[in-house]
């Protein structure tokens, strides 16, 4: 474990876990009261998955946590999970989701008709499932990549004048990072973006 890494699961600890030590065991998904291994299974998976967060997030999910806990008992991963990736998606190496998803015959597709930066962007904030292939939300993507196609042209060309604005030159260089880290994990690179 690197220095980084215990860091920010100490982090973990310190604003999220400790200051929830109070609450009673939660529940599996099936409804059946966690063991006492079942629950430090699940905090040791909860330490290490929620370490990208930061430490606001980690204090917003803790007050969350708080004010929702049923009797005084935590409330299922699944939960705690869903609330992290909403309040700042998981970068993909936390999540194998988005690589898998990039890496897959719909991601390929998906760039080859130029819908790729769109769906990373989908999978990234939403994670699994449901995205039905051909189904409403790829509609929606085709539809947001053409207005992306239009901004990223009328950028560049603001750019060439010298009038683009900070936020526009922003959103072009994540637009660009995202689309190299899209083939580098589609060339089984994944690192090489980074």
């Amino acid at each position: 474990m690197t220095g980084t890494k215990a860091e920010a699961e100490a982090r973990v600890d310190a604003l999220l876990i400790e200051p929830l030590a109070g609450l009673k065991r939660g529940k599996d998904g099936k409804g059946r009261r966690l063991s006492p291994e079942g629950h430090e299974a699940m905090i040791t998976r909860l330490r290490v998955w929620l370490s990208y967060l930061g430490e606001e997030q980690l204090c917003g999910l803790r007050d969350h946590i708080a004010a929702i806990a049923s009797n005084g008992e935590w409330p299922s991963e699944a939960h705690i999970r869903n609330v992290a990736i909403i309040a700042s998606p998981p970068p993909p190496e936390v999540s194998p989701y988005p690589r898998s998803m990039m890496k897959s015959a719909l991601g390929r597709r998906a760039v080859a008709q130029g819908w790729g930066f769109e769906m990373y962007q989908e999978v990234k904030r939403h994670g699994p499932p449901p995205f039905v292939e051909g189904g409403w939300k790829e509609k929606q993507l085709r539809e947001e990549a053409e207005k992306n196609q239009r901004r990223r042209q009328i950028i560049e060309e603001n750019m060439a004048a010298g009038i683009a604005t900070d936020a526009e030159a922003g959103w072009l260089r994540h637009w660009h990072h995202d689309m190299a880290e899209i083939a580098a994990i589609q060339a089984g690179q994944e690192g090489a973006a980074a």
